[in-house]
């Protein structure tokens, strides 16, 4: 399901700013970004993002802005540097390259700019956190507010289906009446002596009832009331998608039945809705 956080602290050490957007999967696929002082936290990170999250291609963005200097620059390894200066002075005398050009690359020299050794504190961590929470409860509330509109959306599609079942009944005596005729009629152009009219008319029931389609009527109208009172409660988009399946197979068995061009329209039309349907539950967790 998709969704969008976003949360701000402002601290007197530092500025955090946290992002958390997601489009539909039925993976969970995180992509975070934090910056590299606090990667040693990324693993315990992950770990609740995954929870809270639980599906979804999700991005997470952590951008920290330090406002002391000190903060914001990599410490310079003074000993390292100053040998490194004094090599490249004795180099440029014996080559008699210009020393300018030599001592301009002493910063890429491994191991003059060095990592910070403090350790980050626990505390500033804490306030990154709780950013990195309020942004989630946003990114949750915007979930919310979309599957409830979902929730909706699901229970428009299934009492459409509905709508178009009941419409059914009032082409079923009409197909029956078609059907005896044209049966009926296939008898005329046979010859009367050759044919029982007592096995016909057995024949004829049970060709009838043969395409009945009560029943599948009656279990769809049961898996459709099951398909809503599961949307309206704390589902999954699996459980859902069973459903949908058997409310597929009904259609399927009344449209093979139906014989019958509108009632062969109504079942195209049920069809149509349930795959809207299918398409909507992937987006439920």
């Amino acid at each position: 399901m998709t969704g969008f956080g976003m949360a701000e602290t402002d601290t007197e050490k530092f500025n955090v700013k946290v992002e958390i957007r997601s489009l539909n999967s039925k993976f969970m696929d995180l992509n975070l970004r934090m910056p590299r002082q606090w990667q040693h936290k990324e693993l315990e990170l992950r770990r609740d993002l995954g929870k809270w999250i639980e599906r979804g291609t999700a991005q997470v963005f952590i951008n920290i802005q330090y406002k002391q200097i000190e903060d914001k620059v990599s410490p310079l390894n003074q000993e390292v540097a100053q040998y490194y200066l004094n090599e490249l002075a004795k180099l440029s005398e014996v080559s008699k390259w210009p020393a300018q050009s030599l001592l301009n690359n002493v910063f890429l020299i491994p191991n003059v700019i060095q990592n910070s050794e403090d350790t980050p504190s626990e505390e500033d961590w804490k306030q990154i956190a709780a950013t990195v929470e309020k942004a989630y409860t946003q990114f949750d509330g915007f979930r919310q507010t979309e599957g409830k509109m979902l929730e909706e959306e699901l229970n428009h599609m299934n009492k459409t289906i509905l709508a178009s079942m009941d419409a059914l009944s009032a082409y079923e005596e009409e197909r029956i009446t078609n059907v005896r005729e044209r049966l009926q009629k296939e008898l005329n152009n046979l010859q009367n002596d050759m044919v029982d009219k007592n096995r016909f008319e057995q024949e004829i029931i049970y060709y009838l009832e043969k395409l009945d389609i009560s029943e599948e009527k009656s279990r769809l109208k049961q898996h459709c009331q099951y398909f809503e009172e599961t949307a309206n409660s704390t589902s999954t988009g699996k459980k859902l998608g069973f459903i949908a399946q058997e409310m597929g197979r009904e259609i399927n068995t009344i449209g093979s039945k139906a014989n019958h061009p509108l009632m062969q329209r109504k079942v195209v039309e049920m069809k149509d809705e349930l795959e809207k349907i299918k398409e909507q539950i992937n987006n439920v967790l």
